[in-house]
């Protein structure tokens, strides 16, 4: 499934490989730390472990 992920505080766009089908096409970086504060217990997903293969970087600027 191809998605693009927006790294937090990173300039650069990645057209990715997810690790397994999803129901969104784009995904916002969001600090680790305030995902885990939001959700408690809950593993991060896949996007803020890096558990994808990036197929493209494409910069903002």
């Amino acid at each position: 499934m191809l998605d693009v992920v927006h790294r937090e505080g990173d300039h650069v766009s990645y057209l990715v490989l997810a690790p397994h089908p999803t129901l969104g096409f784009v995904h916002g970086g969001g600090e680790e730390g305030a995902f885990r504060r939001a959700h408690p217990g809950v593993p991060p997903p896949w996007w803020l472990r890096g558990d994808y293969w990036v197929l493209c970087e494409v910069t903002d600027g």
